[in-house]
């Protein structure tokens, strides 16, 4: 009987130590928790197979989410319920990463991110020279100022001006925290460490890590089976 190919599409939360993991170290730790459940991750060909799974939009060092995905294709002769791979995948997890959803679909599905939404929660509730900088940050916003940061060029080593005002959308801020929305694009996003910039706020000013809180997606259109 020919194998038939799903895609598992997992969404899920991750906080507590896990958010200090890298993207590759998330990466392995899912591999390791699908091959453990028996959820049959194709591989791909060549001298070296790798499991053909990925997560669309990689979560920076030290950043909780509530709003993970992780697409992984599934080749089985017989058709994968996702009620039985989330009772399996689920018990393969540690505590601090969460299975929200599962869902197999049949064939190839690939996704990628449109906007995202951070909140930052400080330690100490905002003073009045704070609440008026980020009605200020506000404004610029909805006037469509340029807002520059300095962006560090890894392969150069320098840090040069960068706008960041195409990628922020929102700004909304109360007591102790402050949340931004923000676009992505084929031109790229805005990095947590420039939102940070811009907003003036440093790690020890924080009560808990960033959290990324809301993923819009969109499937890409041109999928085959």
């Amino acid at each position: 009987m020919q194998e038939k190919r799903q895609t598992l599409i997992a969404d899920f939360a991750i906080q507590g130590r896990l958010a200090y993991l890298s993207h590759q170290e998330t990466l392995t730790m899912l591999q390791r928790a699908l091959l453990r459940a028996e959820v049959p991750v194709a591989f791909s060909r060549g001298f070296n197979p790798r499991p053909r799974l990925s997560i669309p939009l990689p979560r920076s060092v030290g950043t909780q989410s509530g709003t993970e995905r992780l697409c992984a294709v599934l080749l089985t002769e017989n058709p994968i319920r996702a009620a039985d791979v989330s009772s399996r995948f689920t018990k393969q997890l540690p505590a601090d990463c969460v299975l929200l959803d599962v869902q197999c679909v049949e064939g190839k599905r690939s996704f990628y991110p449109s906007g995202v939404r951070y909140v930052f929660t400080l330690l100490e509730n905002l003073d009045s020279d704070r609440q008026h900088y980020f009605a200020d940050c506000q404004a610029d916003i909805e006037a469509g100022r340029p807002i520059e940061v300095q962006r560090y060029r890894a392969k150069k080593k320098t840090q040069q001006p960068f706008d960041i005002s195409p990628f922020v959308e929102q700004l909304c801020f109360s007591e102790n925290q402050v949340e931004i929305f923000c676009r992505v694009s084929q031109e790229g996003s805005v990095r947590i460490d420039e939102l940070m910039q811009w907003l003036h706020l440093e790690a020890d000013q924080l009560k808990e890590p960033v959290k990324r809180t809301e993923i819009q997606w969109e499937q890409n259109s041109q999928e085959h089976n």
